[in-house]
């Protein structure tokens, strides 16, 4: 009656598989930011902006828990700059204005 069970833990895997994971993670991170941002964010742009996020997030030590934040925020950054440009475009010049 005293039956041992068997455990079902995962072998332990090479720290190799853990560059596998960041690799998707970076495709996964790119992958959302190109469809919440893509039509206003260039792709090459995007790009930029996961490359950035990736050398920031690789300084505190923790990469792959902080890589998504600041990537989006990198990101959302771009974006309000981007459409803050394209108002200053679209707006009249008013300095000569009465």
């Amino acid at each position: 009656m005293n039956r041992r069970t068997k455990t079902l833990a995962s072998k332990p895997q090479p720290l190799n598989s853990l560059a596998h994971l960041a690799g998707n993670l970076r495709r996964t991170v790119s992958t959302r930011l190109m469809r919440d941002f893509g039509v206003r964010i260039p792709p090459a742009l995007i790009r930029r902006v996961v490359d950035d996020a990736v050398q920031a997030a690789e300084e505190t030590g923790f990469p792959n828990l902080f890589f998504p934040a600041v990537a989006e925020e990198k990101a959302r950054f771009v974006y309000a700059a981007l459409d803050h440009s394209h108002l200053e475009e679209s707006s009249p010049d008013l300095s000569h204005a009465a």
